[in-house]
């Protein structure tokens, strides 16, 4: 039996190397600005996008990964030998790329089992990790998707935004959850809850809302360590200042950094920070 490939859409938002490095398939999301549609961080560059954001008059679209790039991503698994997939994708709450995974599944040339991780960005992309390394470890098919499963209900994510106009152009967040939060001119903390995202608290200053997230964190991993990781939309000052605060309330065991992604940048906004945490034993 060969191994069990991992695969995964954009929105995981793993940084480039740490893809090639681990070899996780990635299946691509696009952002559309009025006529003209880019595939996420392989037709536009993260710099590129939120340059053209900064400007655009409109919103972009972002749009599933297309049919196309399932089918490239299990065919590419099977020639290499891989046994089966295990195809880990953001919350079918916010996003319609789990049904378009489960009907491309169905026509690969291997056995593909499509996980709802009921998540997004690091959340999803600590889900993935957790399952890649059961599956590097010479996991079987069940064994992934146990892990992948369990990590998917045990991971907490933190996102503060700075205006949450983003979130209610893009369909994300009620229209009053929104007009609140900016009348107010508070710093929300969102979360994901049941697949959806959430406002969970609201805070009046970015200082304090990089507090309330370290405490949080601190609140989930409970004295014990986690994996963290923590990834920002062109804002590494605001994340490295969520670090250095993480550091003195967490046991960090492992960290990774990230950039948030065209496409979830396109419904959270630049100058976001999103923390997420998992245990270390999943």
């Amino acid at each position: 039996m060969g191994p069990v490939a991992v695969v995964t859409d954009s929105t995981a938002d793993l940084p480039p190397q740490l893809i090639e490095e681990l070899g996780i398939r990635v299946v691509p999301m696009s952002v559309t600005f009025r006529d003209r549609t880019y595939i996420s961080r392989i037709t536009i560059t993260d710099d590129e996008f939120y340059a053209r954001l900064a400007s655009a008059e409109e919103l972009p679209t972002t749009a599933q990964p297309a049919p196309g790039w399932f089918e490239e991503a299990y065919a590419d698994a099977a020639d290499e030998g891989c046994s089966s997939v295990v195809s880990i994708h953001v919350s079918a709450a916010l996003s319609g790329t789990v049904s378009v995974a489960r009907t491309m599944g169905e026509q690969a040339p291997l056995p593909v089992h499509v996980v709802d991780s009921r998540q997004v960005g690091s959340g999803l992309g600590l889900v993935v990790l957790a399952a890649h390394r059961v599956a590097a470890a010479g996991g079987s098919l069940e064994e992934v998707i146990a892990v992948a499963g369990r990590a998917g209900e045990l991971v907490r994510s933190f996102v503060v935004v700075d205006t949450m106009d983003y979130l209610r152009r893009g369909g994300r967040l009620t229209g009053t959850q929104a007009i609140v939060g900016n009348v107010l001119r508070v710093k929300p903390i969102l979360g994901i809850v049941e697949g959806r995202v959430e406002v969970l608290e609201r805070t009046r200053t970015w200082s304090r809302a990089i507090d309330r997230v370290a405490a949080l964190a601190s609140d989930v991993a409970d004295g014990k360590p986690v994996r963290i990781a923590v990834s920002d939309a062109v804002a590494p000052e605001r994340a490295e200042r969520v670090w250095s605060a993480l550091e003195q309330d967490v046991w960090i065991d492992d960290r990774l950094g990230s950039a948030i992604g065209p496409v979830v940048g396109t419904h959270t906004g630049p100058g976001t920070v999103a923390v997420s945490v998992i245990p270390v034993d999943v």
